[in-house]
């Protein structure tokens, strides 16, 4: 949901310049978005239909500007996994603030039509928090 709702609120900025990829760290590859998210998100104008579950790519995230993960375990395992990214990875429901278990995006995966709606709601407030710090960032 997160690639999908910052792609579409990049877009209603009138911008096509952020290169945003959504990777999982565990769970199913090559999957298509939980129904559920595609229905949330769509009643919100955004089109998640397309998005496939993938691994991390090591190369694609080497290549980033920033790294975010929905989880600290996550940011975590990257960091382990690539401690060269240490200092571009950060907990997305906390950047650009100081890190915080309350900033843990809980995962709706497996859950009903409210845990959905509850994750859709708080990856979209987070993501208009961070937005205009994206846009002096990307200028």
């Amino acid at each position: 949901m997160a690639e999908g709702i910052l792609k579409a609120r990049w877009s209603l900025l009138g911008r096509n310049d952020l290169s945003v990829a959504s990777m999982g760290v565990h769970g199913l590859n090559h999957q298509p978005a939980a129904e559920l998210a595609q229905r949330i998100c769509l009643q919100h104008g955004v089109d998640i239909t397309k998005h496939v579950s993938r691994p991390l790519e090591f190369d694609e995230l080497n290549g980033s500007d920033l790294v975010f993960t929905m989880e600290f375990a996550q940011k975590e395992l990257i960091v382990l996994l690539l401690p060269q990214l240490r200092e571009k990875t950060f907990l997305f429901g906390a950047w650009p603030a100081k890190e915080s278990p309350k900033g843990n995006v809980k995962d709706p995966m497996g859950g009903n039509q409210k845990d959905y709606e509850e994750a859709y709601t708080a990856i979209s407030r987070r993501i208009d928090t961070m937005l205009p710090l994206l846009q002096s960032l990307f200028r």
